[in-house]
């Protein structure tokens, strides 16, 4: 900097995070300011939908003509930089031999002030894209390679062993992120959040050993004395986690506006429990229940004297009956005893413990999705396993003793803590992230920059190679390992275990649906019993119209189905995936049709698929409480020991006492969730590609410009009916906007 002086920011950022650390809390929760009261969320704000014409008003106007771009899409202004040849040359042997732009700016050519700058700077920013790095700054050209260039950069790692024969941590990643697609962290994620995280990685909070006092005087409004070893009963309780959350959370800065589901006066009831399987934070793994596991669980309510319940399963339609399994957690983790128990120690922590529980749920025809019991954590039978049943039978059962009811509740946070794992491990960064990365790689070694599937995906990648080579240089071995009750070689295999068994076919979102028990059309969700499952409305609804643009684009250059299983840069990109990126399911490419379902679900991963699954975090886990990483003491090993729990009990098992685990793991949701820059969204996607296609005459072309319009077109009409599929929702429902394409990111941008 000029004068050799330093940047004034950073240090004050680090300031003011530390003066949130070192702050002492008031330890009477006084309530905040009434004006500041105000603007948090509270219940009612949470649960209040806007008037539909407020909600809409909010919107993109409906003409895409009449769209107000303040920044194109970055994927988009990229790919028309490389069309019409508008970027520098560089010799790949000397970076440093910059050559002019071979392009000119002709009519019909998207002309702005940021093109004519980009040709301006382009000798600039070849010299200080370190310096640009280092500010976090975009570069705003587009490098050209050849394909063979592509394949140099764009290397596989090993998969699945190393070369010393030892085991991969991660599934298939690239080894070095190209200089030109590497973002600097703090473009990835907030600045002031990403430096918080790294205060609290540090440790300027001490090890969990030496701060028993310190946590409880933190995190509770308990007298002092009770924080230092006071009687449990007359101590801290789960109200303290509830009454703390009220006044003591980060600002809001994801959809919700920081709102958490610990704000709702009911967060630990059935109803929260199981609404969060159809529009938490993973509505993607609940399945129809197989006989066997309805006679499983009939013959382990018979054991355990459920009578009532031994009677109804035995009556309930079994198409009625439903499972989130996590049942194959050992398996995953690669353990080879099913009666071992998951629990883990990291230096600096306390010991932790993973539980793979089963839980059986009753989808009523009215809708109401009603949990009927919980394998707390499955070791290889039911028979071995610790299995307790709800006392209440139906969603319209008395809630009178819901809350005191701990031995049940004690088996939601054991489910809880099942699918915090799963989801964060397989569905979000192996399904979502990796998955993704490994297209990103085998496209660029197999088709070159000009082809059209290379230009139709480009846009969807923005920043997630650079997110994920975050993700596993810190998030999972500083982070995720941390609060975890699995060791790290454990979590590594158990990213790879999900790697290793996704079916990319079987994905596809109309045959995901079916092979979960649920109907693959918008006629089948229609009924009534669908009606809180808003999730698989949406996300068919997003599927068919991102189906319709990339078939109707695809179509452009392959006018017949030969012309697809002729084209050998498609067929070395299928055989790529299958082999390089160890993904076997991956399609031949034969057919346009196989071809368009193939790129559609390309997209569907990095847009709406990544969106349902990352940004509604903050909401349903900051509040540690409602869904814990881990357990924090070893789980019951018999019914009659689960049935004596009481509150202690819970509490216990809960990092409650524990503040650098608690921090954590309210931390990463929060830097997760940060809401979707609107000129980042899928419907800017839409609304750049058009104005970059609206002037151009040439037949390609104008059909480019009608396919955009065409997706804006449908976009736009869903935001209306995805507004509707939430307001259809039973009363007192958690609104469900996360897949507003408005919302909606057009890559895997966090």
């Amino acid at each position: 900097m000029p004068g050799g002086e330093s940047p004034w920011w950073p240090s004050r950022a680090i300031a003011f995070v530390q003066s949130f650390f070192q702050k002492p809390l008031n330890p009477n929760l006084p309530a905040p300011p009434p004006k500041l009261a105000a603007e948090r969320p509270n219940q009612q704000t949470i649960l209040k939908h806007l008037p539909e014409t407020k909600y809409l008003a909010q919107t993109l106007p409906d003409a895409v003509e009449d769209v107000p771009l303040p920044s194109f899409d970055p994927g988009v202004f990229d790919n028309e930089i490389m069309k019409q040849k508008l970027y520098p040359s560089v010799d790949p042997q000397d970076p440093s031999s910059v050559g002019e732009p071979e392009g000119n700016i002709v009519e019909g050519t998207y002309v702005g002030t940021q093109v004519a700058l980009t040709q301006a700077y382009s000798r600039i920013e070849q010299r200080f894209a370190s310096l640009f790095d280092v500010l976090g700054i975009e570069t705003t050209l587009p490098r050209h390679r050849t394909l063979q260039e592509q394949r140099g950069l764009y290397q596989f790692s090993e998969y699945p062993k190393n070369a010393d024969g030892t085991p991969t941590q991660y599934p298939p990643h690239i080894q070095h992120v190209p200089e030109d697609q590497s973002v600097s962290v703090f473009r990835v994620f907030n600045i002031a959040g990403l430096i918080e995280t790294k205060v609290l990685l540090q440790k300027i909070i001490p090890d969990e050993e030496g701060i028993r006092g310190r946590t409880r005087e933190f995190l509770l409004d308990k007298a002092r004395a009770a924080a230092f070893g006071g009687d449990p009963d007359e101590g801290v309780t789960i109200q303290d986690v509830v009454d703390y959350n009220k006044y003591h959370r980060k600002f809001g800065t994801d959809i919700d506006h920081g709102g958490n589901i610990g704000l709702l006066d009911d967060w630990f009831s059935d109803r929260r429990f199981a609404d969060q399987q159809f529009t938490g934070t993973n509505p993607t793994t609940i399945t129809r229940a197989t006989p066997a596991w309805i006679a499983d669980f009939c013959a382990a309510a018979q054991a355990g004297n459920y009578r009532r319940w031994t009677t109804a399963l035995t009556r309930a339609d079994p198409e009625s009956l439903f499972v989130q399994d996590g049942g194959f957690f050992r398996r995953a983790v690669g353990v080879s005893d099913p009666a071992e128990t998951l629990h883990h120690k990291q230096p600096g922590s306390e010991e932790c413990w993973t539980v793979g529980a089963v839980s059986l749920f009753q989808l009523h025809e009215n809708g109401k999705l009603h949990p009927v019991a919980i394998c707390i954590d499955y070791r290889g039978s039911l028979d071995n396993s610790v299995t307790i049943f709800n006392n209440r039978m139906s969603p319209s059962d008395s809630t009178r003793n819901e809350k005191q009811d701990w031995p049940w509740r004690y088996a939601k946070t054991c489910a809880q803590a099942t699918d915090w794992m799963r989801h964060e491990l397989a569905v979000h960064l192996t399904c979502s992230h990796f998955v993704e990365e490994a297209i990103i790689i085998a496209t660029n070694r197999s088709i070159p920059m000009d082809h059209p599937v290379y230009r139709l995906l480009y846009p969807h990648w923005y920043k997630t190679l650079s997110l994920n080579a975050a993700g596993r240089s810190t998030l999972v071995p500083q982070i995720a390992v941390d609060i975890m009750g699995i060791s790290p070689d454990q979590a590594y295999h158990f990213l790879c275990h999900a790697y290793d068994t996704y079916d990319f076919v079987g994905s596809y979102v109309p045959n995901d649906l079916k092979l979960r028990g649920f109907p693959s059309t918008q006629k089948g969700l229609a009924h009534p019993r669908y009606r809180n499952y808003p999730y698989a409305k949406n996300v068919l609804a997003l599927w068919t119209a991102l189906h319709a643009y990339t078939k109707a684009m695809l179509h452009i250059a392959y006018p017949t189905d030969a012309s697809v299983a002729a084209d050998e840069a498609l067929q070395q990109w299928a055989t790529e995936v299958q082999t390089a990126g160890h993904m076997p399911t991956f399609p031949a490419l034969t057919t346009l049709d196989s071809l368009v379902d193939a790129t559609t679900m390309c997209i569907f991963i990095a847009s709406p698929f990544h969106t349902a699954i990352n940004y509604l975090q903050n909401f349903y886990q900051a509040f540690v409480a409602a869904k814990p990483p881990a357990l924090c003491t070893a789980p019951p090993t018999t019914l009659d020991q689960l049935r004596a729990y009481r509150e202690r009990d819970l509490v216990a098992a809960l990092p409650i006492n524990r503040q650098r685990q608690w921090l954590l793991a309210a931390q990463v949701p929060w830097l997760l969730s940060f809401k979707v820059e609107p000129d980042r969204s899928l419907l800017n996607y839409a609304a750049s590609q058009w104005h970059v296609y609206r002037y151009k005459r040439d037949e390609k072309d104008m059909r480019v410009k009608e396919a955009s319009a065409k997706l804006y077109a449908d976009l736009k009409g869903l935001q209306k009916v995805f507004y509707r599929n939430s307001v259809a929702m039973d009363r007192g429902s958690i609104p469900y906007m996360v897949l507003d394409p408005g919302l909606t990111a057009v890559s895997i941008l966090i």
